[in-house]
C-alpha cells in the first residue's frame, strides 16, 4: 500500500484537483484507491459529487465517534473509495492536541487497509497544522503540486524543508515529488519559473505536466473528474500521464505511454535507434522504465542558413533548443532529441515566431486554439524530414 499525502499550502496550486483527478485516473489503472478528504473545506468530496454536511466523516473517526470503515463511501467512482470530510474537521487539532501520538492517529488508522488499497491519497488541508503532521507520518510519499509564480516557489522551499526536518525527526525516508500544474508555456515568465524550478528541484519534479484548462473547473462544477467529464481532453491526458508516473516511481507499474488516451487526433510514428536512457540530476527510479530513442527532425526545405531555427515541445517544457542537438549535413539543418516511447506535441520556432513543423502533416489544436505538431516515439524506424 502506498500512501500520498498531496500538500501545498498555497491557494490555488491545484493541490484537490489534482488529488481527485489523480485518484479517478490510478482507479482506471486497475488500483484500489482510497481518496481522503483531510480539507475542512471538503472541496475533494464536492469535486466527485458527494454533499456530506451531514454524513459521518473522518472528524467522527477520530473522535472515537465511529469507525473508519463506516465512514467509507465507496466506488465513488471507478476502484475509487471516498473518506469524506465537513467543516467539523476544522475542530480536529485542537480536540487532538492532548492525545497521546497526536500526530500518528491517521497513520494508526490506516494500518488495517495496508492489502486492502493499493493506493491511499490524502487531500491535505491548507495550513500545515496537526492534520497536515497527521497526513505526513502516515505518508510514504508527498506529491507538491505547484502553479509557477514567485510566491508558490517561496512556499515550495518552507514546505520542502519543513518535510526533510520531519523526515530528519523521525528517521523517515519520504520522498517528494513535485507536479507543474496550469502550465501556459506561451508566456516567457512561464518559461523563466519552470527553469528556475528546475535547478532547484531537479531531482523531485516529475516529468508529467499540468497544463491550464478550463475543462478542469467545468468537470470540478459537475462533480466529476476531468477523465469522466471530457476524456479525450488534454486535462484528461495529463493526469493519466501522472498516474503512470507515479506508478512507475512507486514500483508498481512500467511505462507503456500506449495506455494512455491523447486528445482526439491521429499520430505519427517517429523513431531511430535506441541509446541508453539516462538523465544526469533525475533521482533513481525503477529500472522497468525503457530506453530513449534517437529522434531526428529536419528543418523546412525553405529554411536557409541565416534562420534560426529552434525546436520547443513537451520533451523539453517549451523551452526552445533546451536538450536539443543540433547538426548540419547534405546542406540542411536538423534538430536531434532522444526520447522515451510516448506521444509529444511540438513546434518549431523560426526567427522567432513559433509555428507547426510543415514537414509533419500530424498536427493537434492545443487548449490556446494554436497548431502544435505531433509525433509518437516507437521502436519503428522512421525521421521526419
Amino acid at each position: 500500500m502506498t500512501v500520498i499525502a498531496i500538500t501545498n499550502q498555497k491557494g490555488g496550486c491545484g493541490k484537490t484537483t489534482t488529488a481527485i483527478n489523480l485518484a479517478a485516473c490510478l482507479g482506471r489503472r486497475a488500483q484500489r484507491t482510497l481518496l481522503i478528504d483531510m480539507d475542512p473545506q471538503g472541496h475533494a468530496s464536492l469535486g466527485l459529487g458527494q454533499r456530506c454536511q451531514d454524513t459521518e466523516g473522518l472528524y467522527e473517526v477520530f473522535m472515537h465517534e465511529a469507525e473508519l470503515d463506516e465512514v467509507i463511501v465507496p466506488q465513488v467512482i471507478a476502484n475509487v473509495d471516498l473518506v469524506p470530510a465537513t467543516i467539523s474537521l476544522a475542530a480536529v487539532e485542537h480536540l487532538l492536541s492532548d492525545s497521546a501520538h497526536r500526530d500518528r492517529q491517521l497513520a494508526l488508522l490506516l494500518k488495517p487497509l495496508r492489502e486492502r488499497y493499493d493506493f491511499i491519497l490524502l487531500d491535505c488541508p491548507p495550513s500545515l497544522g496537526l492534520l497536515s503532521f497527521n497526513a505526513l507520518r502516515a505518508a510514504s510519499a508527498v506529491l507538491i503540486p505547484v502553479e509557477l509564480s514567485t510566491f508558490a516557489l517561496d512556499g515550495l522551499e518552507r514546505l520542502s524543508e519543513t518535510v526533510d526536518l520531519l523526515s530528519s525527526k523521525y528517521q523517515l525516508d519520504i520522498p517528494q515529488y513535485i507536479v507543474v500544474t496550469q502550465l501556459d508555456h506561451r508566456t516567457r515568465f512561464t518559461r523563466l519559473m519552470l527553469n528556475d524550478l528546475l535547478d532547484r528541484y531537479a531531482d523531485q519534479v516529475l516529468s508529467t505536466r499540468i497544463h491550464h484548462t478550463i475543462r478542469l473547473r467545468e468537470a470540478a462544477a459537475q462533480g466529476k473528474p476531468v477523465i469522466e467529464y471530457l476524456p479525450g481532453c488534454q486535462a484528461a491526458y495529463d493526469y493519466q500521464q501522472l498516474a503512470e508516473e507515479l506508478l512507475i516511481e512507486t514500483g508498481k507499474a512500467s511505462w507503456d505511454t500506449t495506455l494512455l488516451p491523447r486528445p482526439d487526433t491521429t499520430t505519427a510514428t517517429v523513431s531511430a535507434a535506441p541509446v541508453k536512457a539516462t538523465t544526469p540530476g533525475r533521482r533513481p527510479v525503477n529500472t522497468a522504465r525503457p530506453s530513449r530513442y534517437k529522434v531526428v527532425i529536419t528543418a523546412p526545405d525553405a529554411a536557409t542558413a541565416d534562420m534560426d531555427i529552434k525546436l520547443a515541445g513537451e520533451f523539453n517544457d517549451w523551452i526552445p533548443d533546451r536538450g536539443v542537438e543540433t547538426v548540419r549535413s547534405d546542406g540542411r539543418l536538423h534538430k536531434i532529441v532522444h526520447l522515451q516511447p510516448g506521444q509529444y506535441q511540438y513546434r518549431l520556432v523560426i526567427d522567432g515566431k513559433w509555428q507547426q513543423d510543415p514537414n509533419n502533416p500530424l498536427h493537434i489544436v492545443n487548449n490556446f486554439g494554436e497548431v502544435n505538431s505531433l509525433l509518437q516515439v516507437s521502436a519503428a524506424n522512421l525521421e521526419i524530414q
